[in-house]
């Protein structure tokens, strides 16, 4: 039994690779001979040919032995790239039945690289008193940020800049964000800030939290919950 083999890459991030993998049977089928159904194993090496970097079985049955198959997967790309992969796609019944397929890398355009994330630097707590305005300070009930909120505190309160953070639950994102939404009502009173939740509970519980908080520095109404409907959220953040 022989295979004939053709394969479409595409690189998903600069470490995996989404291969879309082409049979089709290159002999005459007899179930008297091969039965009803023959098993290959499909291999993907290394350049050196010595690490198997994915492996998976496919059957061809009699039914199929004249149609084109397609099998699609993902492989890890190896650091720094090499210039090519190998896949094999192995009878498990009869000697011999082998077909290779290069993959090459020379021409193959990978994604851009992100920066890593930012350490986690060992800095001496900030107090709250650097937020300056006494109306601010009450609103927290503790004398010092978190690591976190410490780093991230010149970021979010002194500059304009867009920011992304990513930390575990509880570990005092949501004041990362208010530091955000005050500089907003230092600079500019009549501006408007919207927070988006992925859940309606988490939505419901920061709006009652923040208004109480939020509430207590401005005037009635300035803090609301949105509905999804168009016309009365309209209104709200009129």
């Amino acid at each position: 039994p022989k295979l004939e083999l053709s394969a479409h890459v595409q690189p998903i991030t600069r470490s995996i690779l989404r291969v879309e993998l082409g049979l089709v049977p290159d002999f005459e089928y007899d179930t008297k001979v091969h039965g009803y159904v023959q098993l290959f194993h499909i291999i993907v090496e290394d350049v050196d040919g010595e690490n198997i970097l994915h492996h998976e079985m496919f059957l061809l049955k009699n039914t199929g032995a004249e149609d084109e198959h397609t099998v699609v997967f993902t492989v890890n790309i190896l650091d720094p790239l090499p210039p090519s992969y190998f896949i094999r796609v192995i009878s498990d019944r009869w000697l011999h039945s082998e077909a290779v397929l290069p993959i090459s890398f020379n021409k193959m355009i990978l994604p851009a690289k992100f920066y890593p994330p930012t350490e986690l630097l060992d800095l001496q707590p900030l107090p709250i008193s650097v937020l300056g305005e006494g109306a601010l300070i009450k609103l927290y009930g503790f004398a010092e940020f978190n690591p976190i909120q410490t780093q991230t505190f010149h970021h979010l309160f002194k500059t304009d800049k867009n920011c992304l953070i990513c930390a575990p639950s509880g570990s005092g994102k949501s004041a990362c964000a208010e530091f955000a939404i005050m500089r907003m009502l230092v600079n500019d009173p009549q501006g408007k800030c919207v927070y988006v939740a992925p859940k309606e509970e988490t939505s419901a519980n920061t709006y009652v939290d923040w208004s109480k908080r939020f509430g207590s520095i401005l005037r009635p109404g300035q803090v609301v919950q949105l509905t999804g409907e168009v016309a009365p959220d309209l209104k709200l953040i009129a």
